[in-house]
């Protein structure tokens, strides 16, 4: 009879041995796609934050190659750039939900800062505005690809 309790109690414990080896192995599993999917997440709303940096980027030198051309700023070319502008605030706005990576925000910032400010830029400080908004691009992107690999 003691052998018989034994085995019973021998089975019982690999039944719960088993059961507790697929929890913890399902739990690893959905840990590993949910961390797969935030990667997804992070991925895409920075791949969108910069080409929508790269899209504002466009408009403003459009902007500025028609003020050297003496082209009146037309409606439709502000709108536009307000357009592309509203584009990366919502980009970065996805951003900000998918990820609290203080760096990778800040480095977000500093991009959409330095690209802004090439809507405001003289003809004299205009080179040096644009290579800080293209540094601040490279920035943002190398720690994109960093933070997604």
């Amino acid at each position: 009879m003691g052998a018989a309790v034994i085995a019973v109690i021998g089975t019982l414990a690999g039944g719960i041995a088993a059961g507790l080896m697929q929890h913890v192995s399902a739990v690893r599993r959905e840990d590993a796609e949910r961390a797969e999917r935030r990667r997804q997440e992070l991925a895409e709303a920075a791949v969108a934050l910069i080409g929508r940096l790269v899209d504002h980027r466009r408009h403003q030198y459009l902007k500025i190659a028609a003020r050297r051309d003496g082209i009146v700023d037309a409606p439709e070319a502000r709108e536009a750039r307000y357009e592309a502008r509203s584009a990366v605030t919502q980009a970065m706005t996805t951003l900000r939900i998918v990820t609290d990576d203080r760096r990778l925000l800040a480095l977000a910032e500093a991009a959409i800062n330095a690209t802004f400010a090439l809507g405001d830029a003289s003809e004299a400080e205009l080179s040096d505005v644009r290579a800080r908004s293209l540094a601040a691009h490279e920035l943002l992107l190398n720690a994109t690809a960093k933070a997604v690999a």
